[in-house]
């Protein structure tokens, strides 16, 4: 009878998307580990200070990434050279490919087995480095956004309200939760001519 591959083996073989690699490869990872927070950082060639982002993650705060952004500036030359940072239950592992970081293995949990990263290390690398060469697709909303000066935004966004509040001032300042002094000059700041309905 022939061995059957692990389950997480299947659709990491099946995910073409570079990210949805790397995410099935840090659930595996925080699987084994009992972690309760996880994240892969990208880190372009040549490294540099601001050159880590992050490219997969999951249950991490603000917290977890203001921590690994300090241990990457802090230790980048100990990261560069194989060797973890770790604080408390916070890991952070150096990916390599080719004697660089290729990306940083982020981890909370009570220890770390070195053996299983290694064994997935080459699936992290390979993730990271073709998400970094496939541009990622702008959603048309991103465009949008982009494009409109945020001024416009806050104009079309009190159209709306007028609109939906058929003109009655008081009902828009109610659900803005400002005074109705506020929204008449806001319609000022907007040249938007009040309607009478």
């Amino acid at each position: 009878m022939t061995p059957q591959p692990p389950e997480a083996a299947v659709p990491l073989m099946l995910a073409r998307d570079p990210q949805q690699c790397a995410d099935i490869v840090l659930s595996f990872l925080m699987r084994i580990h009992g972690a309760r927070a996880g994240a892969i950082f990208a880190v372009e060639a040549p490294p540099t200070t601001e050159r880590a982002r992050l490219f997969v993650g999951n249950g991490i705060d603000q917290g977890a990434l203001e921590w690994t952004a300090a241990s990457w500036s802090g230790e980048q030359r100990s990261l560069e050279q194989g060797r973890m940072s770790r604080h408390d239950e916070r890991f952070l592992l150096p990916i390599l490919r080719d004697r660089q970081v290729a990306a940083l293995l982020y981890l909370t949990t009570t220890q770390v087995d070195l053996g299983s990263v290694d064994e997935v290390a080459g699936l992290i690398s390979d993730a990271v480095l073709r998400g970094g060469r496939q541009p990622r697709a702008t959603s048309p909303v991103e465009v949008y956004l982009e494009r409109t000066p945020s001024k416009e935004i806050e104009r079309r966004r009190m159209l709306m309200l007028l609109e939906h509040h058929e003109w009655n001032l008081a009902r828009v300042a109610r659900e803005l939760r400002v005074t109705r002094t506020t929204v008449y000059k806001r319609l000022q700041a907007f040249g938007i001519t009040r309607k009478h309905v």
